[in-house]
């Protein structure tokens, strides 16, 4: 019985590490993908507040 427990504790610990460690990754990745997105339509001749609000729209 205490295998089975200590299974199912490791297990649950170890997809909780994991489901952040995703989370923290997918903002990250959001994070350069706006400031990419913005960084071009401002070489594109958007202004700065164009720019984010249209980066705002895009990206969601």
């Amino acid at each position: 019985m205490k295998t089975i427990l200590t299974l199912g504790v490791g297990f649950w610990l170890g997809r909780q590490i994991y489901i952040n460690y995703d989370k923290r990754t997918a903002l990250k990745k959001e994070a350069q993908l706006k400031a990419r997105l913005q960084k071009f339509l401002e070489d594109n001749d958007f202004s700065k507040a164009e720019s984010k609000k249209q980066t705002h729209r895009i990206v969601g």
